[in-house]
């Protein structure tokens, strides 16, 4: 079996997971291919768009750990949002035919969110007839803020119908997100909830149960409005006004953002804030076990893979209900509504309240049944043959 990974971004450009997951497929003795046709960002690169070194006017193959890429950039046009999907989604139909003319065509083609690579992938399987399925990771689809919500432009609606609509298999990574998604759907399309990787065999527990004084907690989430600092601070603020005698870590980038710097200065507990900025796995890991919970004040998640790294390390979480319930059950935390200081206040204080009855060894476990990597290659591998095997 071959699969091509279609993602609709690619590193630089975030999409780890992608390789995350290829090298859990190939572990399973899967051969996997990469097509990456990134859409270069004005705001990012600058005047290194123009960079042709950095960024090469011509599509290119290479070889990433050991897995063949397919690569390309392209300049978007300012201003010109729908052309530039319809732009993309011709170029990438292009490179998937390049591409062919080299290895063959794939069994099966594994795209990575409805924008905008579904789209690209119901003309490939429209002319070539290769099967394909999607993982939506985008969490605007929980549509549980106006943000989200705001999200879904009418104009938006052809890409999305196309895209999942013409798919053999939709693979949100949260139930949350289905409804949103059906939406868009013609005719009837299986879903599968299938979780992101996250390696459970470097995030473990520290073997440190007691917990800290003063209580450590944790927020691995570099800043965005969509984050909800402007929840969380306040949150932390009333607790310490509560008498609890806590710190906070944020771990991430862009906290030297005037916006948050502003929320910080407003914060009457902010010498208890401890910054660390971005941080490598190990970095990130140290930080983890160094806790005793993870909070997590979020508008938008599709699942939250900061948040399975921190069940992965024993710590139990309180958070938002972007947040799916099967990532995070009763046992392991607590989830409450967004926008909602006074709820996420509740959820830590009753958080620590509780500490003795959470279970870093139960939470690693949890981690480990959902989103070990072998877990969720398997999961993937059979749904690739049942569609492949017309099963599905």
């Amino acid at each position: 079996m071959r699969v091509l990974e279609l993602p609709s971004w690619y590193v630089p450009y975030g999409g780890q997971f992608v390789q995350h997951q290829a090298k859990a497929l190939r572990e399973q003795g899967i051969e996997v291919h990469i097509l990456a046709n990134n859409m270069l960002s004005w705001k990012r690169e600058g005047l290194d768009v123009f960079n042709i070194k950095k960024h090469p006017l011509k599509s290119f193959f290479t070889e990433e750990d050991g897995i063949p890429v397919y690569r390309n950039y392209i300049r978007p046009i300012p201003r010109a949002n729908i052309l530039n999907i319809r732009l993309w989604a011709k170029k990438t139909v292009a490179m998937y035919e390049q591409y062919a003319a080299r290895y063959g065509h794939p069994d099966i083609m594994h795209v990575h969110s409805g924008t905008w690579g579904a789209y690209a992938a119901s003309f490939i399987k429209k002319k070539w007839g290769i099967p394909y399925v999607v993982t939506e990771h985008r969490g605007m689809f929980t549509c549980q803020c106006p943000l989200a919500r705001d999200f879904f432009s009418p104009e938006f609606r052809e890409f999305f119908t196309e895209g999942f609509s013409n798919a053999d298999c939709l693979i949100p990574v949260s139930d949350l997100l289905i409804p949103k998604m059906k939406e868009y759907l013609t005719k009837d399309v299986p879903f599968r909830v299938i979780s992101n990787i996250v390696d459970t065999d470097f995030f473990i527990p520290s073997k440190e149960t007691t917990p800290h004084k003063p209580f450590q907690w944790i927020s691995v989430n570099g800043y965005r409005p969509v984050k909800g600092y402007d929840i969380l601070l306040p949150a932390f603020d009333a607790l310490c006004d509560k008498g609890a005698d806590i710190t906070l870590t944020l771990v991430g980038e862009n906290f030297e953002h005037p916006d948050f710097q502003a929320m910080l200065a407003a914060c009457h507990h902010r010498d208890k804030i401890r910054i660390t900025g971005e941080l490598n796995r190990e970095g990130v890991r140290r930080e983890l076990q160094n806790a005793d919970a993870f909070v997590i004040s979020s508008r938008v998640e599709s699942q939250s893979v900061s948040v399975l790294e921190a069940l992965s390390c024993g710590l139990p979480v309180a958070g938002t209900e972007v947040i799916p319930p099967y990532t995070l059950p009763k046992n392991l935390g607590l989830r409450v509504p967004v926008e909602r200081p006074d709820l996420l206040m509740n959820a830590m204080q009753q958080v620590m309240k509780d500490y003795v009855t959470y279970n870093p060894q139960n939470a690693h476990k949890h981690a480990e049944s959902i989103a070990r990597k072998d877990v969720v290659a398997k999961q993937l591998v059979n749904v690739y043959t049942q569609i492949i095997l017309n099963i599905c």
